[in-house]
């Protein structure tokens, strides 16, 4: 996030900052282009004696300080290596689980068929 800000020589190597609205001058005219030519005459007298408008980074309550560290192992020549290593562990897990499934319905089939048979 942005805001606005004046920054204006106060003393030798001394600086005030302050926030500001957008517009601090007021020109009055017979005409619209009148009062805008006044009031630009005014900003530059402003201007001049070392008054500056410039944008000030403040940080912003919903920035996420991790996002920072974001991307950082991008160029480790490790990084690939280690993301295939992640997705063949995953892929051996799925296996597992899928085996560990079949072998669970294998036992429930086992104990219903022995169910069926000692009830004859």
């Amino acid at each position: 996030m942005q805001i606005p800000v004046v920054v204006e020589p106060v003393g030798i190597n001394h600086f005030r900052a302050q926030g500001l609205p957008p517009f601090t001058a007021i020109a009055e005219g017979a005409t619209s282009d009148e009062a805008l030519t006044k009031l630009r005459d005014q900003l530059n007298v402003e201007i001049m004696s070392g008054k500056r408008i410039v944008l000030l980074d403040v940080p912003n309550a919903s920035d996420n300080p991790w996002l920072a560290m974001a991307g950082w192992l991008k160029d480790d020549p490790l990084f690939a290596e280690w993301q295939a290593a992640v997705e063949e562990y995953r892929r051996e897990c799925d296996i597992e689980a899928e085996v560990l499934s079949i072998s669970h319905e294998f036992v429930r089939l086992g104990y219903r068929l022995l169910g069926a048979a000692s009830s004859r």
